[in-house]
């Protein structure tokens, strides 16, 4: 389902608001993932097969449970809350567009 938050895409100047999910990469030793999201300006421009405007690739430090359905798993990974203690400068780093969906909706 698709992820609905009103972003920027910094490279063009243009918002975004209707996100899916294009791939999904599971490191099953290291415990991770790690999501490709296809950003499109609004709703109506995703259904009417526009070329999306945006890719993030957002690594995840945690993966799925057995069973768990991926796209499902990677939706609330994504739109999870950005915590709110300090994280450390090399973290945030490493990994900056972590939470670029926190407090996305997941549309049904």
């Amino acid at each position: 389902m698709p992820l609905k938050k009103t972003i920027l895409i910094a490279s063009i100047g243009v918002p975004a608001s209707h996100h899916i999910i294009r791939s999904v990469n599971i490191d099953l030793e290291a415990k991770t993932a790690s999501v490709c999201v296809a950003s499109f300006y609004d709703t109506d421009a995703a259904n009417a097969g526009a070329q999306s405007i945006g890719m993030a690739h957002v690594n995840l430090d945690t993966a799925p449970a057995t069973g768990d359905d991926l796209r499902a798993f990677c939706e609330r990974a994504l739109a999870a809350p950005a915590p709110t203690e300090q994280r450390g400068d090399m973290e945030m780093t490493a990994n900056p567009g972590r939470y670029l969906f926190a407090g996305a909706e997941i549309v049904g």
